[in-house]
């Protein structure tokens, strides 16, 4: 019997996004072991670029910039993507006009989709349990239960960091350990590529003081794109490490690098970026910030995350956020591990 080939459609998947779907990715690969998967994007997408190295076990071809659920006249005139017709394909935004061209485009035997209370999707779930889950993977995961039916399999495997990168880690945080004992070190991700996520870089400085004098020496996770926030950060912080700006020759920082020094740390603060999600991967405590997008449904799922959203506090803003708030969350993570210093 011939493998299924299977499409999974996606706007536009940028890292945090494609670190954020990884236990969707990977659960549809241990239902469909045997399948030809494929990921079909409108634009961009990381599994085609940085992440590809992480995703090349589970997914087998990826499609970028194909136009596809872009515009209505599609309706009619939906865009060739290559592969078509597929056997399942699976729509993971829920847009009724748009979940159409996506039918029209990939030509599937089988078409998996929310979209108008599952009106279009093949298989439906229960009439007592159609309410769409709220957590935006747990959406994407019933689509996958939804397409495999009795052999959906999930799996919430963490991910694994090369030991290449584990030993890089321990060359750019020197004595801090990976066995439970106590780290000097709190790591700070103050940047995102979307400026309209960032926590104000004053407040970013004052909690990095905050730690300090608590007996942590901040660790600056500052992008490519966000080089102009390291003069303010190293004036304020002479002795903190900047990791990523301290590569030794010849290696290059690549996304799991973050997660790798995330391991090193007592605990991080990010804003919701692409370092933040990299940073869950470490599996330490870890303090999100959020704004526009609620945390009940973007959150990674991993335990010992706290999230601050800014509607807490009257808005979307991440200028909203008080400090002592930030501060509180990330003591009272330490806290649980044992990881106070006074």
């Amino acid at each position: 019997m011939a493998s299924k080939r299977i499409a999974v459609f996606s706007g536009h998947d940028q890292l945090g996004d494609g670190l954020f779907k990884l236990p969707f990715v990977r659960s549809l690969r241990a239902s469909f072991p045997d399948a030809e998967i494929h990921w079909v994007s409108a634009y961009q997408c990381v599994y085609a670029g940085v992440l590809a190295p992480l995703v090349a076990p589970f997914i087998d071809r990826v499609h970028i910039m194909t136009d596809l659920s872009q515009h209505k006249r599609q309706l009619i005139f939906p865009p060739r993507i290559p592969g078509t017709p597929y056997d399942i394909a699976i729509d993971t935004q829920t847009l009724f006009w748009r979940s159409l061209v996506v039918r029209r485009g990939l030509k599937p035997k089988c078409f998996i989709s929310a979209a108008m209370d599952y009106r279009l999707s093949s298989v439906q779930p229960p009439d007592d349990d159609r309410t769409k889950p709220r957590h935006f993977v747990e959406h994407l995961l019933r689509l996958a239960e939804l397409a495999a039916g009795e052999n959906f399999r999930r799996d919430d495997t963490p991910v694994e960091i090369p030991a290449e990168l584990d030993a890089l880690a321990d060359t750019l945080l020197p004595g801090s350990g990976t066995n439970g004992e106590a780290s000097p070190y709190i790591g700070i991700a103050p940047g995102s590529g979307d400026p309209a996520k960032r926590w104000p870089l004053d407040r970013f400085i004052a909690l990095a003081g905050h730690f300090r004098e608590r007996g942590f020496l901040p660790v600056f996770m500052v992008g490519p794109g966000e080089a102009d926030l390291l003069e303010p950060l190293r004036t304020a912080f002479p002795d903190a490490v900047f990791p990523e700006q301290a590569l030794p020759p010849g290696k290059k920082p690549g996304p799991l690098l973050v997660a790798a020094l995330g391991r090193r740390m007592a605990g991080s603060i990010a804003n919701d970026s692409g370092l933040g999600h990299l940073l869950a991967i470490s599996a330490k405590p870890l303090v999100l910030l959020y704004g526009r997008h609620t945390p009940a449904k973007y959150a990674p799922l991993v335990p010992g995350l706290r999230s601050v959203w800014a509607q807490e506090f009257g808005g979307l803003d991440h200028k909203l956020i008080p400090l002592d708030r930030v501060e509180h969350e990330m003591e009272a993570a330490l806290a649980q591990t044992g990881m106070c210093r006074s």
